[in-house]
């Protein structure tokens, strides 16, 4: 957290859904992805609408992929290291993109969707004898006041 946002207070929130966004590689690899949110924080001063002045979010990137067999080999025998391995860039599509959901105690609604930019494929090999990806994930975040009716 940077000095600027160290007067911030974590709010706590409920997890209402994270699901996996899907994008299949021209590959035929399918990625799925979420970004997870692990904390929230927000300045205790709102502004003429109701909302936090300030917010802050602690996010986690999920990613996954599911790979078809003829593209699996032997792992490889060290990591793969985006500063020395040779990486290749794939086209892909977006099959579904799922917002995650998160409900603060104040009476306010996250959401999170995760937008795919970029997909590399290294030539390097995981445990599993799959291929290793390597992607640019955008979070397009919302917070909204929920809105409660009066009796």
């Amino acid at each position: 957290m940077s000095r600027q946002n160290i007067n911030l207070a974590e709010s706590d929130f409920i997890v209402v859904k994270e699901d996996f966004s899907r994008y299949l590689v021209e590959d035929g690899t399918i990625l799925r992805a979420k970004i997870v949110l692990r904390k929230i924080f927000r300045s205790p001063l709102t502004d003429a609408t109701g909302y936090p002045t300030q917010m802050g979010f602690d996010t986690l990137n999920v990613v996954s992929a599911f790979v078809q067999q003829p593209l699996k080999r032997t792992p490889s025998s060290t990591p793969a290291d985006p500063n020395i391995d040779k990486s290749n860039e794939l086209k892909f599509t977006v099959m579904e993109e799922k917002y995650q959901e998160y409900l603060m105690a104040d009476g306010f609604r996250v959401t999170i969707k995760p937008t795919m930019v970029k997909v590399f494929r290294y030539d390097k090999y995981n445990d599993f004898g799959e291929p290793v990806y390597s992607v640019n994930l955008q979070a397009i975040t919302n917070v909204e006041r929920m809105v409660t009716t009066g009796s």
